[in-house]
């Protein structure tokens, strides 16, 4: 009875290790190649700055997943749950960022224990070049360029409040219904992911450092795109149902995303993308990487429930080392049914990923001006950067997660 405790309590301490590594390591793996395998893909003018950096773009690829362990901005860069507003090509949702907040922003009139709201996505209505909010209305364009100049680039840090006269004057509208009340703006949109519209943002922060010549945010910049482009890539993280938790299948996103890359990639994955190409619509671009990667959503869900059901349970696990550690990962026999189930998915979302990074790399740098690279080549970073880097580095193990658990 005693070694049958000793063995239950063992077990139960090896699943606890498992899952503290698992967490610690959430594809890092993946990001490592994809950022890595993107540099061949660039020309050979590109090729004098990012070959002698490859190992920064290797080793800084998870960067972006362990910033969520000190910024609390940073997660819903890394997803969109774009099945939360409405049916697939998803043809209501706007595709640029200004857009998105025009038409999902809150405005309310606050007093100081009533909250009246006058403008919502639940509320609003158009007629013509007006929009009708509740108990107030206002041109189209006013409301539009009230967003434009005041709220779309700032709304992310928090709710921004208003007087009443400021807001009446923008808006070019009578508001004394409601003098004595405080205007506050709220978004709630982001909480469902803001993948394509920060990727577009972001883009044009990596045009502005190639057209700057400045090496460390070159270097910063297309490493952090590689992670996030990687994200986009990835089928869960385009859907409500990004880890399976509501359909019963809770682990499936690790599954597909860490363990499949981990145990395949490097003997098994055809790598070879061919060379980078310009993107004549970046916009379009990023989306269709989103929809593309929601596309294959149900495929994914529907083959880990095929295997889930076929396998007995003391085949679907085992503990190996990893990292030194013993840890509980899916067995090979399992994670190999699950990848042919996908017909190669992970291989291909992967190779599409490193093309799109290269193409995406190159096509910035084309729009700065092509700017000649070889001269900076050399980046010395100084002492308070190398620690805020071993911050970050550490971040995962000594921070406090900000984001949603999908290791599970």
């Amino acid at each position: 009875m005693k070694s049958l405790l000793k063995g239950i309590l063992l077990l139960f301490i090896l699943f606890l290790v498992s899952s503290f590594i698992e967490k610690q390591e959430w594809g890092f793996f993946a990001h490592k190649k994809i950022n890595r395998l993107a540099v061949y893909t660039l020309p050979p003018e590109m090729m004098y700055f990012f070959k002698p950096n490859i190992e920064f773009f290797t080793e800084h690829g998870p960067d972006p997943d362990k910033r969520k362990y000190v910024d609390p901005h940073e997660a819903v860069r890394h997803y969109i749950d774009i099945d939360y507003w409405g049916e697939y090509p998803f043809p209501h949702l706007p595709r640029t960022w200004l857009g998105a907040m025009i038409k999902y922003i809150e405005i309310s009139a606050v007093y100081e224990d009533t909250k009246m709201t006058l403008f919502s996505p639940k509320i609003n209505e158009y007629d013509g070049d007006t929009i009708f909010g509740n108990n107030i209305r206002s041109s189209f364009e006013r409301y539009s360029s009230f967003v434009k100049d005041t709220i779309a680039d700032n709304i992310l840090e928090g709710k921004m409040e208003f007087s009443i006269d400021t807001f009446a004057k923008w808006l070019d509208v009578n508001l004394s219904l409601f003098e004595g009340a405080q205007i506050v703006v709220e978004e709630n949109f982001s909480k469902e992911g803001i993948s394509p519209y920060f990727l577009y943002q972001y883009y044009y922060a990596l045009v502005h450092a190639f057209e700057k010549k400045n090496a460390k945010s070159i270097i910063r910049r297309a490493n952090d795109i590689g992670h996030y482009i990687a994200d986009a890539s990835v089928p869960l993280h385009t859907t409500k149902n990004y880890n399976g938790q509501l359909t019963g299948q809770k682990g499936i996103h690790a599954f597909w995303e860490n363990r499949i890359p981990e145990l395949l990639a490097d003997e098994e994955f055809d790598f070879f993308v061919g060379k980078a190409s310009y993107v004549e619509n970046i916009r379009d671009f990023f989306w269709d990487i989103i929809l593309k990667s929601h596309s294959n959503k149900d495929q994914v869900l529907a083959a880990e429930m095929k295997i889930r059901k076929s396998f007995p349970e003391d085949k679907k696990f085992v503990f190996a080392e990893r990292n030194g550690v013993i840890t509980r990962l899916q067995s090979e026999e399992y994670t190999r049914a699950f990848n042919k189930e996908l017909n190669g998915m992970v291989e291909m979302r992967m190779r599409d990923a490193i093309k799109a990074l290269g193409d995406i790399w190159y096509t910035a740098w084309v729009d700065a001006g092509q700017p000649e690279l070889k001269d900076i080549t050399e980046i010395n970073w100084t002492k308070k950067e190398i620690e805020e880097m071993k911050k970050i580095n550490n971040a995962d193990k000594n921070g406090t997660f900000h984001g949603r658990d999908h290791w599970d």
